[in-house]
């Protein structure tokens, strides 16, 4: 709804001089305007570019005193309108544009509409007999002795929200339909939609390109795909139940001081998404993986795995299933008990077994039956020996910030919270773990990660002029870790150029203490992930540190990037 703040304009009418009464000159000078449009008005404000949606309107009062003479200029694409106007009028305003003014007003209070989107200004000339400031501007003296004080305003016009979309292939390389600016679809007549045809399991990538009206987010609304929603600005989307389904894109804007509504436009993308029964074999996909059953015991019961499209019906399939499940002297085929469909993912199978599997077991799964079909009736085939990944559960919670996801505002402690850095070389001189272009040889980054959005940034010339950093996490304590055998694991990509080859870990209270640990990396410009084992034989506390050394790297010279991310201790589970 657009503002307008007649109240406002009166009580500050009321206060003024005459209106447009220059003859008496005062013996005070002092410039001063008001406008709803800011809640304050100060230097850095009325500096700034006002907010404002295309054919809303900004009321703009001079109440300054002493004025001589004054004189509004306003650019093409504005208009000044009649005083006349109420707030119900203010959806439609142009009947009330002053016919009469052009670019220029002398009034004392003018209300200006803004029909063009973009940046535009609103000046005020005002003539002085004395010199004035205004916030910074200072009145300048003409040939007849007058002072001109110029006063400008910004205002940066928000044009309507007008949506825009492509759908493409799943790889995102071939555009097969497109809603433009100029097109507003309706549901209720797809009669000049493009068809689009796919068979069930594949996927489509959807991408909002809206740029009228600088949306600041979105949300798509998938029907009948894979994710049913989402807020990205690229999505990749799968279909897997047989039919036609439309897609809808919403933008939305927020709201921006008082001139600036929030906003949003709903469009329907100009498609009609067919899905058709798959050609494609009905099989697994990847492995296999042990879920976590909650159970404070050892182990877990469940195994769940995912076939390449929709599940339609899981029938008597217990006995089509062999889980060997092998250890130090242990080979045995476990019991399949029952089967379900996961209720959070519809192409998974999840199979509840007669006694748990460990993190320590090898586990392999098979399948030889016709029970298990799809929503476009295909049979899964048969498979043998896929892998079971284990259940790695990290207990560190998120209160010892593993994942480096909670941040904080200081150097000396990589600008991460609860993580510490000690300098080696004498003093513990933070300015020695610094290159030469002074940034952090340890800190805190988001520009990779392998869980969440953060990780730690090791990025230093080498030899290290501290001769070692020591960089701890100090709250280890907070995950109250009880007594067992445990394993510490990391997360590491290493940026190419870098030969950086080993890091001293230590773990307080843990034995053994420490490991050299090496990278051993699989090649660089990749994740992978680091392990050692270690005991406690109190609630783990202390801390857990990595100490980068120029000892454990000899010969390693110039500059050196890799990222550490993902700590996690993981409870073994021997059989």
């Amino acid at each position: 709804m657009k503002k307008i703040s007649i109240i406002l304009l009166v009580i500050i009418c009321i206060g003024c001089t005459a209106k447009d009464d220059f003859k008496v000159l005062s013996d005070y000078a002092k410039a001063e305007i008001f406008t709803p449009s800011l809640f304050t008005i100060n230097e850095n404000s009325i500096a700034r570019p006002i907010p404002i949606d295309i054919n809303n309107f900004s009321s703009v009062i001079d109440a300054s005193q002493g004025v001589i003479s004054r004189s509004w200029t306003i650019e093409e694409g504005s208009k000044y309108l009649m005083p006349t106007f109420e707030r119900k009028d203010s959806l439609n305003l142009t009947p009330f544009i002053d016919p009469e003014l052009g670019l220029t007003n002398g009034s004392e209070t003018v209300h200006v509409l803004f029909q063009q989107p973009g940046e535009t200004t609103v000046t005020l000339r005002n003539r002085f007999d004395r010199p004035v400031s205004f916030f910074g501007t200072d009145a300048v003296e003409q040939a007849d002795g007058l002072w001109l004080l110029i006063t400008q305003l910004t205002y940066d016009v928000y044009a309507d929200l007008n949506t825009e979309a492509t759908i493409s292939n799943a790889d995102d390389t071939q555009v097969l339909a497109t809603l433009s600016s100029s097109q507003n679809p309706s549901s209720d007549d797809t009669s000049g939609f493009t068809n689009i045809t796919i068979e069930a399991g594949e996927s489509l990538t959807f991408t909002d390109v809206t740029t009228i009206g600088r949306p600041d987010e979105r949300i798509w609304n998938f029907e009948g795909g894979t994710p049913e929603t989402g807020t990205e600005e690229k999505q990749v989307v799968t279909f897997n139940r047989l039919g036609e389904y439309l897609v809808e894109l919403t933008t939305l804007r927020d709201r921006r001081g008082t001139a600036l509504d929030d906003a949003e436009q709903t469009k329907t993308l100009p498609a009609i998404i067919t899905i058709i029964p798959s050609t494609k074999p009905y099989e697994i996909a990847g492995n296999a993986k042990a879920i976590d059953d909650e159970d404070v015991s050892a182990g877990t019961t469940i195994i769940q795995f995912n076939v390449n499209g929709e599940i339609d019906e899981v029938s008597d399939v217990e006995g089509d299933f062999v889980v060997n499940v092998q250890n130090v002297g242990f080979n045995q085929n476990f019991t399949v008990t029952s089967t379900r469909k996961s209720n959070d993912d519809s192409t998974a199978i999840e199979l509840i077994l007669d006694q748990p599997i460990l993190n320590s077991d090898t586990v392999t799964l098979s399948y030889s039956g016709t029970g298990i079909t799809s929503i476009d009736s295909r049979t899964l085939l048969p498979f043998s020996d896929v892998p079971v990944d284990p259940v790695n559960k990290n207990l560190l919670t998120n209160a010892s910030n593993p994942s480096m996801e909670n941040s904080i505002d200081n150097d000396r402690n990589v600008n991460t919270q609860g993580y510490f850095l000690f300098v080696g070389g004498g003093g513990n001189n933070l300015d020695n773990a610094r290159n030469t272009d002074g940034s952090l040889q340890i800190n805190r980054s988001t520009e990779r990660a392998s869980d969440g959005d953060a990780s730690i940034k090791f990025d230093a010339e080498m030899p290290l002029g501290a001769g070692f950093l020591s960089m701890s996490n100090t709250i280890i304590s907070n995950s109250a870790i009880p007594v067992g055998d445990y394993k510490l694991t990391f997360d590491v990509f290493i940026e190419d150029g870098s030969n950086f080859n080993a890091i001293f870990n230590v773990i307080q209270q843990g034995t053994p203490r420490t490991q050299l640990v090496s990278l051993n990396a699989p090649g660089t410009g990749e994740w992978f992930t680091i392990e050692r084992e270690f005991s406690n034989g109190a609630i783990l506390g202390g801390n857990i540190i990595f100490n980068f050394r120029n000892q454990d790297n000899p010969g390693i010279t110039g500059r050196h990037v890799f990222y550490i991310d993902n700590l996690q201790v993981i409870a073994l589970e021997p059989r």
